[in-house]
């Protein structure tokens, strides 16, 4: 298979704000990219994405109108970088293996 026509499937990390929206609609216009899926943090016992403080009803009603699958990361309030880590290598190596 050429360079040229393999397409990297990605997950976009995904925050609720403009500049998710716009790495998405870069990635969607450029043929060298398939977008699998959105992958987000949501913070426990708050019911937002933590990046922003989106709430879930906004993120999900985003995520309804753009078509694609979201992964939600939980983490708790104010995590180590440990806990962190360990949250988001447990849902990469789920969507990497196909579960």
């Amino acid at each position: 298979m050429e360079a040229t026509s393999m397409v990297e499937k990605v997950i976009l990390s995904w925050s609720g704000g403009k500049d998710s929206a716009m790495a998405l609609r870069e990635l969607l216009r450029d043929p060298r990219y398939e977008v699998r899926s959105l992958l987000t943090t949501i913070t426990e016992g708050c019911e937002r994405v933590s990046m922003h403080g989106v709430r879930l009803s906004l993120l999900d009603r985003q995520v309804k109108s753009l078509g694609l699958p979201l992964v939600k990361v939980s983490i708790p309030q104010a995590p180590s970088n440990e806990q962190y880590e360990s949250a988001m290598r447990e849902v990469l190596e789920r969507e990497h293996n196909g579960e």
